[in-house]
């Protein structure tokens, strides 16, 4: 390949690159280390090929680079929906779902890079200056604060679309780039403060004064120049070595009263073809195996909450043969709290007016005191159909068959009470599907006091796809946001508790183990000790130490206010710059 040919393809080639090393930094592959230099294989696309001539090529330009890194990204990221092909019965169905959501998101990744192609570009300048025979100082130090003002810029810009993402067309905040660091959590802590997505800003930051101190070593050394002061190279690991200093004062700080529980949590592992089959026999096996499997727990004496997973039965709880399922078969048994995910439905007079929610559903005794949460974020294509009744249904001809009833959404924030078998009081926090996955929806449920996040899910419509790590991944974050711990429920995937430092492991039970195998088998998960495999029939309980007065974060109180500051700062620039550029305009 000549020269010429090699220019106009490296830049494509870098960006698809970077691409590929963001998707391995999350489930499956989990190389987490990597998100502090994925992007610098884009950045010097975007930095330093040369787009032509036109002055808005460049942004152009940057945008498809970006562009192209998003999209390799999720494609392979959110494989996972391709099986869709199978729920749906449809080869297009599948190849749709897959395409269209990674293109989508991908226009995100493109917006950034029109932003750091244009106003985030770095411009390296070596030349010296010389006043009066001396150094000037402020070129002395000016790369440093030339690259500094670069970082922080692009870590706005980055922050803000990230935010974006998470709200816009109902939001889809999946991966952000803090959820890379799920299992590093001494560096996620702030996210008390900032929230997951306000973690990102610190891996852009990183990863432009990476490839920035880079580039100057490299010519400093090549040019044989005097070494300059690198204070973005200091700025960049004092980042890391903050972030790591408060989150070890985190980690290490234990509540000093907490109010304790035994929980159970049931995964039947139900395949989505015999969850949904409507055959009788299915439905018996799953009532009875629910049965069992709390039975088999509650049976001591000694449990105080029971978990299913979302839609755990095939029966709707306000049909008459779900009550009597309930009063007869599984609460008279013991003294114990039940909650389960479970569909409900309000009857109006007229068929039209019927509403169908996704519940989660709390009872003790009998179902007589049944307190009851309906999901408030319903997923599209998963629960409702967007433009169903429109003139050209195209989205109903594809994905009505998984979907033939839209679900109507709740809007109640408020916690479900539960008493324990000591007579305390605690707040349950029920999170449906994949609404622990939101951060600004979960700060909702935080009040004084105990309070215990609740996640109901059926992760099975994927298979056993990383999807369901992913899932958990994502889900850690609620933990540490609010502080306070979860017990997720899953049909199939990942059934786990988590503490309020977002950690799958027991910090009273003594050291975790060095080795990493033993040390995946401790994890507060239902697997198979032997594999790891979480796809699997089984249940299990734990002692859960619920801070009996945990903090009100300022995550909690202000959600993501540092997303929406940097977001606005990068507009702010946006603005000055697109100021400038007409001045020059009118000046000419």
């Amino acid at each position: 390949m000549d020269r010429e040919s090699l220019n106009r393809a490296w830049p494509w080639a870098a960006s698809l690159i970077s691409g590929i090393l963001l998707a391995f930094c999350y489930p499956r592959f989990d190389a987490a280390n990597l998100i502090w230099l994925w992007q610098t294989p884009l950045l010097a696309a975007l930095w330093f090929s040369k787009p032509g001539k036109s002055k808005t090529h460049r942004w152009r330009r940057g945008f498809l680079l970006g562009f192209i890194a998003g999209l390799g990204f999720f494609l392979i990221s959110l494989f996972w929906l391709w099986e869709m092909r199978k729920v749906a019965e449809s080869f297009w169905a599948g190849l749709a779902a897959w395409l269209a959501l990674p293109g989508y998101l991908a226009l995100y990744f493109g917006a950034f890079g029109a932003f750091a192609a244009t106003i985030g570009r770095w411009k390296p300048d070596f030349d010296e200056v010389e006043k009066s025979g001396e150094k000037s100082k402020l070129n002395l130090f000016g790369p440093s604060l030339a690259v500094l003002k670069i970082a922080i810029l692009n870590g706005a810009a980055w922050c803000g679309l990230e935010w974006m993402r998470g709200v816009f067309l109902t939001g889809f905040s999946w991966n952000g780039l803090g959820v890379a660091l799920h299992e590093t959590i001494v560096l996620t802590q702030i996210a008390d403060i900032i929230g997951v997505t306000g973690l990102s800003f610190f891996i852009v930051f990183v990863n432009c004064i990476a490839l920035a101190t880079a580039t100057r070593l490299f010519r400093e050394f090549r040019e044989r120049k005097r070494m300059r002061p690198h204070l973005d190279f200091a700025a960049g690991v004092g980042t890391i070595m903050a972030l790591f200093l408060y989150g070890l004062g985190k980690i290490n700080d234990v509540p000093e009263k907490t109010v304790d529980i035994r929980a159970a949590i049931i995964q039947l592992n139900t395949s989505i073809e015999d969850k949904f089959s409507g055959d009788h026999d299915t439905i018996r096996d799953t009532l009875f195996a629910y049965r069992d499997l709390t039975h088999g727990y509650v049976a001591s004496g000694q449990i105080d909450l029971v978990i299913w997973p979302e839609t755990a039965i095939p029966l709707r709880f306000t049909y008459q043969n779900c009550q009597q399922y309930f009063n007869e078969m599984v609460l008279p048994v013991a003294d114990f709290n039940l909650i389960t995910g479970i569909e409900e439905e309000n009857f109006g007079a007229d068929p039209e007016d019927e509403e169908i929610f996704n519940s989660a559903v709390l009872m003790r005794g009998s179902t007589a005191d049944y307190q009851s949460h309906k999901k408030v974020h319903l997923v599209p294509f998963g629960e409702f159909i967007p433009f169903r009744k429109a003139p050209l249904p195209v989205f109903d001809w594809m994905f009505g068959g998984i979907v033939p009833v839209d679900f109507s959404a709740g809007t109640s924030f408020e916690p479900l009470k539960m008493e324990t078998l000591a007579g305390e009081e605690i707040g349950i926090a029920p999170l449906i599907c994949f609404e622990d996955t939101m951060g600004d929806l979960t700060r909702k449920f935080v009040r004084p006091g105990p309070q215990l996040l609740v996640n109901v899910t059926n992760d099975g419509w994927f298979y056993d796809s990383p999807q369901s790590q992913q899932h958990l991944a994502n889900a850690v974050f609620r933990c540490i946001e609010t502080r306070r711990p979860m017990a997720r429920a899953a049909n199939t995937g990942v059934s786990a508790f988590i503490d309020e430092r977002g950690s799958l492991y027991d910090r009273y039970s003594g050291e975790i183990p060095d080795n990493e195998a033993e040390r995946r088998r401790n994890r507060r998960i239902i697997q198979d000790d032997r594999t790891g495999n979480t796809y699997i029939l089984g249940a299990m309980s734990h002692e859960l130490k619920i801070p009996a007065e945990p903090p009100i974060t300022f995550y909690a109180q202000h959600g993501d206010l540092f997303s929406k500051v940097a977001g606005i700062l990068a507009l702010a620039a946006i603005l000055f710059h697109a100021g400038g550029r007409l001045r020059q305009r009118k000046t000419k």
